[in-house]
C-alpha cells in the first residue's frame, strides 16, 4: 500500500461508491439475520409496542422515542397492500436495512478522517461482524440501530466544525432516544482546552460554551417537549429495579462474555496503540495542533 493511498481523507466531496456498495451488502446480511432472529420471532410483542407508541399510550421511555417508529409506520402504510403482518415485517426489515447501513456508513466516514480507506473498511467490517452478539438481545429496540449512527455523525460534524449540521443531528438523535445528550457532551469534551486558531478554525472558549449551551438546550427542548406534548407516562422499570436486574451474577457474567466477544483482543490493541493514534484523536480533537490543514477542514459532512 503506497503512502498516498494510506492517508486519511479528513473530509472530502467525492463519494466512495465501492465502499458504499460493500457497506450496503454487509448491512443487508445483518438486517436479514436480525429479521429472522428478532423481527419474526417477536412479531406480536413488537407490534404491540409499536402501536402503543404510535397511539401515544406506551410507557416511558418508549413513548418518547418517536423517530424510528414514525419511519416504521410510514413504510408500513406504504406497504398496506400486503397483509398486516407481512406489511409490518417488511416495513421494519427495510427500516433495519436503512438504519444499519446508516450506522456502518457513518462509522466508515468517521474512521476515514483518521485512517486509510483499507483500514477504515477493516474497522467497519469488524464492527459489523460483532453486531449479531448485541442484536440478539433486542425485542423492540429500533432506535438502537440509529443511535450509534447519529453519534458517529455527530463526531464527524464536530471534527469538521459543521455546527449547523451538528444541530440537525442533535435534533434527530433527540427524537430517536434521550441518550442524544451525549452528543453535546462530546462537543464540549472535544473542544475543552483548545485555542482559537488564527483563521478562526477552533472556537474560542466563550464561543464554544455558547455553542455547547445551544446544543444542550436543543436536546432539552426535544426531551421536555415530547413529554409535554405526549403526556407523562409510567416508567417501564424503576431505576432500582433496573440496577438490581443488571447486577445479578448471571447478567454480569453475560456482560463480561459479550464484551469480550465484541472487543476481543482489540482491548489490548487499543491500549497499546493509544500513544500512536493519529494527531487530534486523543482527547480534544484540536488540542494537539494550532491549525488544521485544508485536507481536514473542508468538505461536506460525509464520506469520501
Amino acid at each position: 500500500m503506497d503512502a498516498k493511498r494510506d492517508e486519511p481523507s479528513g473530509s472530502g466531496r467525492r463519494i466512495d461508491w465501492a465502499a458504499l456498495a460493500i457497506i450496503l451488502s454487509v448491512s443487508a446480511v445483518l438486517a436479514y439475520g436480525y429479521c429472522r432472529q428478532v423481527g419474526r420471532p417477536y412479531f406480536s410483542d413488537r407490534l404491540i409496542i409499536h402501536d402503543q407508541i404510535m397511539d401515544g399510550t406506551a410507557d416511558s421511555p418508549y413513548r418518547y422515542r418517536v423517530l424510528a417508529p414514525f419511519f416504521g409506520e410510514a413504510l408500513r402504510r406504504a406497504l398496506a397492500a400486503l397483509p398486516d403482518e407481512q406489511a409490518f415485517l417488511a416495513a421494519y426489515a427495510l427500516y433495519d436495512l436503512a438504519a444499519i447501513f446508516f450506522m456502518l456508513a457513518m462509522l466508515f466516514a468517521y474512521l476515514r478522517m483518521w485512517f486509510s480507506r483499507e483500514r477504515s473498511l477493516v474497522g467497519m467490517l469488524f464492527a459489523a461482524a460483532t453486531m449479531p452478539v448485541a442484536l440478539r438481545d433486542h425485542g423492540f429496540q429500533p432506535w438502537s440501530l440509529l443511535e450509534a449512527g447519529f453519534f458517529a455523525a455527530g463526531l464527524v460534524c464536530i471534527y469538521q466544525r459543521k455546527y449547523a449540521l451538528l444541530a440537525l443531528v442533535v435534533l434527530a438523535a433527540s427524537l430517536n432516544r434521550e441518550t442524544a445528550v451525549f452528543i453535546p457532551l462530546a462537543f464540549l469534551v472535544a473542544n475543552i482546552g483548545t485555542r482559537e486558531n488564527a483563521d478562526g478554525g477552533a472556537p474560542a472558549p466563550r464561543r464554544m460554551l455558547v455553542q455547547f449551551a445551544g446544543l444542550a438546550c436543543l436536546w432539552a427542548l426535544v426531551f421536555f417537549g415530547l413529554r409535554f406534548i405526549l403526556g407523562s407516562a409510567p416508567s417501564v422499570e424503576t431505576m432500582s429495579g433496573l440496577f438490581a436486574r443488571n447486577t445479578t451474577s448471571a447478567v454480569l457474567a453475560r456482560a463480561v462474555l459479550r464484551a469480550s466477544l465484541i472487543f476481543g483482543v482489540f482491548w489490548v490493541f487499543a491500549m497499546a496503540g493509544f500513544r500512536r493514534v493519529p494527531p487530534g484523536s486523543q482527547g480534544a480533537l484540536h488540542r494537539s495542533r494550532r491549525s488544521i490543514s485544508p485536507r481536514y477542514s473542508s468538505g461536506a459532512c460525509g464520506m469520501r
